[in-house]
């Protein structure tokens, strides 16, 4: 696999084009092994990136493939879904809402191969992330297992009845493992949170939200499953997110971040809620990032999404991204006349 040129051409920031590719490749320059791709590169790919992405257009010059349509996607060994087959996403998630005001944690998932077939004995760590009003509290891993129909839930007391919920949930299955972030109550997302190179980057959301922030605590989660504490706020450490707020919100550096294999990033925010929202004065708040890799079925699709019925090539390697496994497709034909 090719690395590109330069070789670091993800890792680029701030000033980022598309122009800094003069060869277009995935592969990890510090990877000793095939089919490690790098995870900045693999961001530039996705659509919004709001630090800036390539598109495809750009990506077929650069491969000398003029003539010719690609599908290129990333997808999860496996899939992990609501019991009833849906995606998980904010609208639709696994936990049960009205149990968390009796400060209960409930959530049930399934748990399937590509094909649909179910997977049981898959192992199922959970992790609740969850504030109220003045508290923020993480809990300790909690394991479980999928039934023969591939269903695995569990219960989870909490210390307190939750304002915000976030739960990340680890699937394995044999030495293959995939992440689920899903949250359980009022996923108001004040900024995007965005990773290149060895930096955190926070940006202003899309719906432009007004209010002041202040960052207390940033932890990441491993690829092997760790929950890592990197960063306490200080003083220093706020900003405002309205229309008249910088695009780049806040962002810091730390050494050697992209080789510890951050797969999502959890930061606890101190705000005051919108107007509307139903809730009044300074709220401890959680948020987890960035998804753009992580949630539902497919990772993300790029390129042409309507490949023929025939005369379609398509390729299938297992792919490593920060320490996790994936499958990468590639679907190659020739353009219509």
């Amino acid at each position: 696999m090719d690395t590109g040129e330069p070789v670091n051409w993800g890792s680029v920031d701030p000033n980022w084009s598309p122009e800094i590719v003069k060869r277009f490749g995935l592969a990890s320059a510090s990877a000793s092994t095939f089919y490690v791709l790098d995870p900045d590169k693999v961001q530039r790919l996705v659509e919004g990136n709001p630090l800036g992405g390539i598109n495809y257009t750009v990506v077929k010059e650069l491969l000398g493939l003029e003539g010719y349509e690609f599908s290129f996607r990333i997808i999860p060994p496996f899939n992990v879904t609501n019991v009833d087959g849906t995606k998980i996403d904010d609208n639709h998630s696994p936990i049960n809402e009205t149990l968390l005001e009796e400060k209960v944690l409930q959530y049930a998932v399934k748990v399937c191969y590509p094909n649909g077939e179910p997977i049981p004995n898959a192992v199922i760590e959970a992790v609740v992330v969850y504030t109220d009003k003045s508290n923020f509290a993480i809990e300790s891993p909690k394991f479980t297992t999928t039934d023969s129909m591939g269903i695995g839930r569990d219960t989870i007391n909490l210390d307190f009845k939750p304002s915000h919920v976030t739960v990340i949930l680890r699937v394995s299955v044999a030495d293959v493992a995939t992440l689920v972030v899903t949250f359980g109550k009022n996923p108001l997302r004040f900024v995007d949170i965005n990773a290149v190179g060895d930096s955190i980057v926070l940006t202003r959301p899309k719906n432009k939200t007004n209010a002041e922030v202040k960052l207390h605590k940033i932890y990441f989660f491993s690829a092997d499953g760790t929950l890592v504490s990197l960063y306490n706020g200080t003083k220093d450490d706020h900003f405002n997110t309205g229309e008249g707020s910088p695009f780049r919100l806040w962002n810091k550096t730390f050494p050697c971040l992209k080789s510890r294999n951050p797969v999502v990033f959890v930061i606890n925010i101190e705000t005051v809620p919108p107007k509307g929202s139903g809730e009044h004065g300074n709220q401890e708040m959680v948020i987890a990032g960035p998804y753009q890799n992580l949630l539902g079925y497919t990772v993300f699709q790029y390129g042409s999404s309507s490949p023929p019925e025939r005369g379609a090539v398509s390729l299938r390697r297992s792919v490593i991204i920060s320490g996790m496994t994936y499958t990468a497709e590639l679907t190659l034909w020739k353009e219509s006349p």
